[in-house]
This record gives structure tokens, sequence and C-alpha cells, in this order.
């Protein structure tokens, strides 16, 4: 880093050193593939999975190709979007957890699992195996510093970041506490910081690099700099790796600014995954599209079908679904009380308090806002929410 780089790091060190003696985020370890065509994907996927299948039936004692295989099923199911895979990964696994000393891989990759499903609490205790053993282990606080954002403990989030600044790079350090301390009171000068290195660091690896321009452009979004955060989309699209989450929160950030027919450019190919559908269905809803009522009816499939597997996963999701396609604010603030009570990211507030606002729970409504005024986030959007109800002779 240069002089001007270190002086940005020092200050953002003392803001976050301010937080820390504050009382007290994708799962966003998200894994992106290069971009290629499908049939060659799942050619080459397949390829490896017979490879190391092989090698496992010939030794089943051997940890190296079971961990190879589980890893590449963990990683279909990030790229896919399919829970199936992380069940294939846990099966494979299964042996090795049931032995009384487990490796910290091992336990990483239960961990990954756990969180995929939501399980937070069995994944924080895969992570404190490891980190009381070895306190800066890298994977373990960057996944730990995850679980605690989308539950929103900030300040919990920022000190597993720290931790990465001993073992790891300071980037990397600095991506992962942009979000938490954004959230909780400094949005305007993380914002400045973290767009001043990422604008003078000449290179990062590419999935960093897609973490950390979508991470700006979301923060960018939450002060109000429309453009800004439609630039910052932009650039971490054209690293041109795939990652599931930049695609929804960018569709997100399209449909925000009521520009359905880009959200249908970016993701129609896309109706394989739920959430992106849902976001494609929200699209043309704007649009009145003929497509709307058979995406309307599919979502409904899939919903159903995740309840009937006693899934928790797209309780966020569907409630977004009852509400604004269905039109059902009861079913729809139930079910984002449910999902709020796991999961606290931005999408997860809005819709929550989108719901009570429909419902006409003031009292959820005030909790919602208490909440967000005891972390200090700045939102343009929960205040366009809210003015749009006052604009209507409400008070909250």
């Amino acid at each position: 880093m240069n002089a001007s780089q270190n002086l940005l790091l020092i200050l953002l060190l003392a803001i976050l050193e301010t937080i820390q003696a504050k009382p007290f985020i994708p799962e966003y370890d998200n894994q992106v593939l290069e971009r290629l065509p499908g049939q060659l994907f799942q050619s080459e996927s397949s390829a490896k999975i017979k490879q190391l299948k092989t090698q496992i039936k010939s030794h089943p004692n051997d940890w190296s190709p079971a961990s190879q295989l589980a890893q590449h099923y963990i990683d279909l199911a990030k790229t896919q979007a399919d829970p199936r895979y992380m069940g294939y990964a846990q099966a494979i696994l299964n042996p090795w957890w049931q032995k009384p000393q487990q490796s910290s891989q091992a336990l990483i990759m239960r961990a990954v699992i756990r969180q995929n499903a939501h399980d937070f609490k069995g994944a924080i205790e895969d992570l404190d195996q490891i980190l009381n053993v070895q306190p800066g282990h890298v994977q373990a606080n960057l996944i730990k510093a995850t679980i605690a954002t989308v539950q929103g403990n900030y300040p919990l989030a920022i000190q597993h970041c720290r931790q990465l600044m001993r073992r790891s790079s300071m980037f990397l350090a600095l991506v992962c506490q942009s979000t938490p301390a954004s959230l909780s009171g400094n949005a305007e000068i993380t914002y400045k910081l973290v767009h001043q290195i990422l604008s003078t660091t000449a290179s990062m690896p590419e999935k960093q690099n897609v973490w950390a321009w979508t991470s700006l452009a979301e923060n960018a979004w939450r002060l109000g700099y429309f453009n800004a955060a439609d630039q910052h989309f932009q650039s971490a699209l054209k690293i041109g790796v795939r990652d599931n989450y930049l695609l929804r929160v960018y569709a997100d950030f399209l449909l925000q600014q009521h520009r359905p027919h880009d959200v249908i450019k970016l993701i129609a190919s896309e109706t394989r995954i739920d959430s992106l559908l849902l976001r494609l269905a929200l699209a043309e809803q704007m649009t009145l599209s003929e497509q709307l009522s058979n995406h309307i009816a599919l979502l409904n499939e899939r919903f159903e079908a995740n309840r009937n597997r006693g899934s928790s996963l797209h309780k966020g999701d569907e409630a977004r679904f009852r509400l604004l396609l269905l039109n059902q604010p009861q079913t729809a603030l139930q079910l984002a009380r449910q999902n709020w009570q796991f999961q606290r990211e931005s999408a997860d507030t809005y819709i929550l308090l989108q719901s009570a606002i429909a419902a006409n729970d003031s009292e959820m409504i005030q909790k919602v806002k208490h909440w967000l005024s005891e972390q200090g986030t700045e939102d343009v959007l929960i205040k366009q929410i809210l003015a749009t109800q006052r604009s209507k002779g409400y008070e909250f």
C-alpha cells in the first residue's frame, strides 16, 4: 500500500476501534466461478465427480478425495443455488464427523453446510472449536463474521474481521469490515475509504474483487448515491465471474430504481434459481408481462415444496412473494417476522417493515425502527418507506 492508502487504513481502523468500544456479513462467502457454457461446465463437473467417486471407492478411508468431492459439491450448491449438493457433501463427510478428533477442514465444511441451512448455532459451534485452538484461523473468522453480520451483530462481526489482519491481507480484512461498519453508524466514511482503496489497488483475487465492489455498491445504495451504486454493481459484473448474490442484490437495486427491463435483461435466463425467479416476476409485474402468471404459479409451487421439506431458507423471499405478488400482507408479515428472528440483512428488514405497514402492525414497525436506531443504520430506502406512509397520513 502507498502512503495515502496507509493513512486511509489507519483512519478506518480508528473508526472501528470506536465501534468496538460500544456495547454490542451468504452467507456471503459466495463461491464464484468463471462464466462457462452450461453444457461444458456440467460435462467437466460430471467428469470430476466420477473421478473422485472412483478414488473414494478404492480408498474409502482416504480423506483427500473425500474432502475434494465434498468441497466440489459445496461449490456446486452455491453456484447452482441447489441445496441438494450440500446434502451430497454432508453424506460424504459424515464418517469423518463421527471421529473424536476432527480436522479444521472438516469442521469448516460442516460449518458452511450448517450456515447454508441457516443452522447458525451449529455452524458457530463448529467454528468455535477451531478458533479455540487457532484464534487467527482465516476461514473460521470470515464465516463467523458473515454470520454475525447476517444476524445484525455488527460489533462481533468487526471483531472477527479484524482477526484476518494477522493472517490474511489487509484488503480482505477491510472488505470484511466494510458492511458491518457501514450498517452501524459509519456508512459515509466507510464508503469513502473503501472506495478510495478499491480505486487505487492494482489487482486482487477475482472473488474478493467481486465481493468488494458488491459491498461498496450496497453501501452507496443505502446512502442514496444511486448513480455510484449502479457503477459499482457494473464494476462487479465486469469482472466476469458468476455470483448469485451479486445478481440478486443488483436486481433488487434495479427494481427499486424502477428499471424492470434491465432486471429482465440481467436475469431472464435464471428462472431455475428461486430468488432470481422472484425478482424476474417482480419486474414482469411492472412491465405487465404475459409471463407473469406462469412465474407466479411456479414460485407458488416451489415455496410450497420448500415448506413440505421443512426448509426455512426462503422465508424472506416468500414474504416478499406473498406481499407484492399475491397481496397477502398478514401471511407476508408472519413469514417476515419468522425470517427476521434469524436474518437481519437489509433485504430482510425491508420486507419486514413493508409487511408490517401493509398489515397495520404499528408495534412491529416501532420495533424495527428502534432496532435500526440502536444500530445507527443509515438507509435511504427505509426513510422512503416511512416517508411514503407519512404522506398518506400515517405516523409511526
